[in-house]
């Protein structure tokens, strides 16, 4: 164990902090290019979240978040007041482990699961501090701890009671207390029993989480949610973590021997440096010689990159040249057809003409020769008539 004073870290871990700087950079660069394709208009047959299950996952990730905060403050103030190595290790422990369970719960698949889950971590970890195996890790902060863990599991009540009916409010609490009883958390490494499973065995198989997953614009951002609130605490984790492992191997008492290496080091630095002073003309000719040998494959390489680009303009024009005489002679060959189309419609139309006036004098002529003949052919008979009689 270290004692360390309070409020400072081991030289390990602020080597590994220095470390975990770049992750902190790449992180949130990635949770905004993924914040970046929900902004996508995609389209699915599936069907939406519910109200209810939309605002319980939005609850529950922002619970997390405050939850893995609060933790985290109350833990570096319990270290930061006290000189004992047992608990500073023990509040080392119960960031750790305290963050790690919120954000599993937070990430369950079935949003109203995860907000049910985050409850009952915050009713089984008051229950550890307050009067289970964890009532005696941080001696006279215990109290602290207790409070932080009873307004957690206070506020986490109230988002469940605030998402849901009074009937199902009460069958949810009785189903929580029931989880609760039967899988307390026993240790700072906070194992617990999976809350979907113990739902299947309570409620029957036959029995359905969600109605639905989302659409997926819906799981788009459940995503991002879920990769920003794991990249917010993955440095401080990583970081936590190897505090931890350093303190748990003693190897941080050791500090003349980390005093002893960086001296070595700083005489081998002299030595190099020594070496170059005491050569500059070889430093120089290492020096002139690289300046040669890249002046020498940059005008390679402009030269290839030129010859290169004059091939692939030579390859292009040819392509186009092509391309274009293609398109002319199905051009004059689209024009030959339509002429000749033309000039078949405007041949069977005349013939169709021509049929079609002559018709129209027959029929003409037959009728002038039905209207004009009748009454020759009446005044005929009727003569004839007349004289027989």
């Amino acid at each position: 164990m270290i004692t360390e004073p309070a409020g400072q870290s081991s030289p390990a871990a602020q080597v590994s902090a220095g470390a975990l700087v770049r992750l902190r950079r790449w992180v949130p660069a990635l949770a905004a290019l993924l914040a970046g394709c929900s902004l996508l208009s995609i389209k699915s047959p599936e069907k939406p979240l519910s109200p209810r299950d939309l605002n319980a996952r939005i609850l529950a990730h922002s619970f997390s978040v405050r939850f893995d905060l609060a933790v985290e403050q109350a833990a570096d103030h319990i270290a930061a007041g006290t000189a004992a190595p047992s608990v500073r290790l023990n509040a080392l422990r119960w960031k750790i482990g305290a963050t790690g369970a919120s954000q599993r719960a937070a990430s369950q698949v079935v949003p109203m699961i995860g907000l049910l889950d985050l409850w009952a971590l915050s009713i089984q970890m008051q229950a550890y501090l307050g009067e289970g195996n964890g009532s005696s890790l941080f001696g006279p902060q215990q109290s602290r701890a207790v409070t932080l863990a009873q307004d957690l599991e206070r506020e986490a009540r109230t988002l469940v009671q605030d998402v849901t009916e009074p009937r199902e409010f009460d069958d949810d609490r009785r189903f929580v207390d029931q989880y609760v009883r039967t899988y307390p958390i026993e240790g700072l490494e906070f194992a617990r029993a999976s809350l979907v499973d113990f739902w299947a065995r309570e409620k029957g198989s036959k029995i359905g989480l969600v109605g639905s997953l989302g659409t997926v614009p819906e799981a788009v951002a459940d995503a991002v949610d879920v990769l920003r609130m794991y990249g917010d605490t993955a440095p401080s984790l990583a970081l936590w973590r190897t505090e931890l492992a350093v303190q748990q191997s003693g190897w941080a008492a050791k500090d003349e021997d980390m005093e002893a290496a960086l001296k070595v080091l700083d005489k081998r630095f002299a030595r190099l440096s020594a070496l170059a002073d005491s050569t500059p003309g070889l430093v120089n000719d290492v020096v002139r010689d690289a300046g040669k040998r890249f002046d020498v494959s940059w005008t390679e390489m402009m030269g290839t990159m030129r010859s290169e680009r004059v091939a692939l303009s030579a390859t292009v024009s040819a392509e186009r040249q092509a391309a274009m005489e293609a398109l002319d002679k199905e051009r004059a060959a689209i024009d030959a057809d339509a002429a000749r189309v033309a000039s078949q419609v405007i041949a069977d139309a005349g013939k169709q003409a021509r049929l079609l006036v002559r018709e129209a004098l027959l029929l003409t002529m037959g009728l002038a020769l039905v209207i004009l003949g009748l009454p020759f052919a009446a005044g005929y008979w009727l003569g004839r008539a007349r004289r027989v009689k």
